[in-house]
């Protein structure tokens, strides 16, 4: 009986793990109110290589953004850094952001899924992977 018992409990444990340890969509006024005056800091492959990025989403609409890439070519390590300004709105469920140099390839809008804590991936033109936390 015991062992039945023990059973059972795993396999409910097994199908109940999965599922929370998936992302949720954020949507309407949570996703404004998480995206208001936030940071993410989150990396992506681009065609610059392995992206790093920091976004500022400024609560007046304007984003900046700083950013650096690693790539490896012909035999060597290129290091490239900047920054960028562009502007970042709410439409539907969906964040999208603006940019007007180095950065507008990264243009578009993106679905946010928030997982654990801080953990939220954006889901669009690229698939970022960061966190989201109040700017301080």
């Amino acid at each position: 009986m015991l062992k039945s018992a023990s059973i059972a409990l795993l396999a409910a444990t097994a199908l109940v793990l999965p599922a929370a340890a998936q992302a949720l969509p954020l949507a309407g006024p949570a996703l404004v109110q998480r995206i208001n005056n936030a940071e993410f800091r989150g990396y992506t492959r681009t065609n610059r290589g392995f992206e790093n990025q920091i976004w500022h989403f400024l609560p007046d609409g304007r984003i900046r953004a700083v950013g650096d890439s690693r790539t490896l070519r012909w035999g060597r390590e290129d290091h490239l850094e900047w920054q960028d300004i562009g502007s970042w709105r709410i439409e539907g469920d969906r964040l999208c952001v603006g940019f007007q140099g180095v950065n507008q390839n990264l243009t578009g809008c993106y679905a946010i899924d928030a997982s654990y804590g801080k953990n939220i991936r954006l889901v669009g033109p690229y698939l970022w992977e960061g966190t989201l936390e109040p700017y301080e």
